[in-house]
């Protein structure tokens, strides 16, 4: 069943693009998977909360972005702060999916900050973690150090498994006192980011993995939105 929906995604995919972005103001569209995904309609509001919320529309599709807030900036997706959020529905033909970037177990994609930098560390290529919260096991980090020994930058070299934003492991090494937090997961990530504002008018771009109840990945990438308002596409 999986293999058949992905496959009726593909076709109404392809069907759909037929013209470039710069042809069209305003746009919505982005590569989903290996295909060019493109909207028919897309609306910008600002909820209650003074949330940007874009939502973009197919015969049988919805993706819904919604940032923190309605400001020019960068809103990580799936992390702890679950006011930034994307999610992609499919509705017909007797087909009927959801995913979002909620808070999935999984491989770590992104470290947020170091909560704490430790002391009598030395710089390695591959530095072993503990969990401090939560259940993960297997994230190995690349690290640099100062004169101090304390722990200046972190990046993943092995990103491991049963991880959740917001988990804070130690590294090992040193006086094990390092700590370092993680941002968001493998199958739960992205970012919106809100580039330009006039009149009313939204431009920017987006990325983001999503995971549906079954644990199944959908990917867009190199999404863009373009004068885009409350008036649609």
């Amino acid at each position: 069943m999986k293999n058949i929906f992905y496959l009726f995604i593909a076709s109404l995919v392809l069907s759909a693009c037929t013209t470039d972005i710069q042809t069209n103001n305003p746009a919505f569209q982005a590569k989903f998977n290996d295909a060019t995904w493109r909207a028919n309609d897309a609306r910008v509001s600002i909820d209650g909360d003074g949330r940007f919320v874009i939502t973009a529309y197919t015969q049988y599709e919805t993706i819904v972005l919604r940032a923190s807030s309605s400001d020019l900036g960068t809103y990580v997706l799936g992390s702890t702060n679950q006011d930034s959020y994307a999610s992609y529905d499919f509705d017909g033909l007797e087909f009927s999916s959801s995913y979002d970037t909620s808070l999935f177990s999984g491989p770590a994609y992104k470290v947020s900050n170091i909560v704490n930098v430790g002391t009598g560390y030395a710089n390695s290529n591959n530095s072993q973690t503990t969990p401090v919260t939560g259940s993960g096991s297997g994230l190995k980090f690349a690290i640099e150090t100062n004169v101090n020994g304390n722990i200046t930058k972190v990046s993943i070299v092995s990103r491991g498994d049963g991880y959740v934003a917001g988990d804070i492991v130690s590294i090992v090494g040193g006086d094990n006192n390092a700590r370092v937090r993680i941002l968001n997961t493998q199958q739960s990530n992205g970012e919106i980011v809100i580039e330009e504002i006039d009149n009313g008018k939204y431009s920017g771009t987006f990325k983001f993995n999503a995971v549906n109840s079954s644990g199944e990945v959908i990917t867009f990438s190199n999404g863009v939105f373009y004068n885009v308002s409350g008036a649609g596409l």
